[in-house]
Order: C-alpha cells, then structure tokens, then sequence
C-alpha cells in the first residue's frame, strides 16, 4: 500500500511539472516579445483560452474548498 502512494505522489508531481511546462509555453504563445510574433492570431487565441478556462478551473476549486 505505501509503494502505491508514493507511486501516485510521483505521478502527481510529474503530472504538474509537465502542466507547468505546459502553461509556460502558452504564456510564451501570447507575449509578442517571445515567440508570439511567429504565431497567428488564431493560435494566440486558442492559447488564451486555454490558459482562461484553465484559471477559472483553479479559481472553482479553491471556492468549492474553501
């Protein structure tokens, strides 16, 4: 039993790194400084919106526990 959580802790932990990553190239996607002026408007929308629904995900989790 404690092998399996730990297994799921590690899971978990690699699970948010790489929604980190993921969430750092979007960001990226949007700033024209970075890599923003190579993508098209169509590309930097679909990358705000998923780093919208993604906050607002957040944002419902912490108001339904708290």
């Amino acid at each position: 039993m404690r092998e399996h959580i730990v297994w799921l802790g590690t899971q978990l932990e690699k699970e948010r790194e790489s929604s980190r990553d993921k969430t750092v190239l979007l960001k990226r996607l949007l700033d024209p400084d970075d890599l923003g002026h190579a993508v098209t408007a169509e590309v930097r929308k679909q990358a705000y919106i998923i780093i919208s629904d993604e906050h607002e995900r957040e944002r419902e989790k912490w108001n339904v526990s708290n």
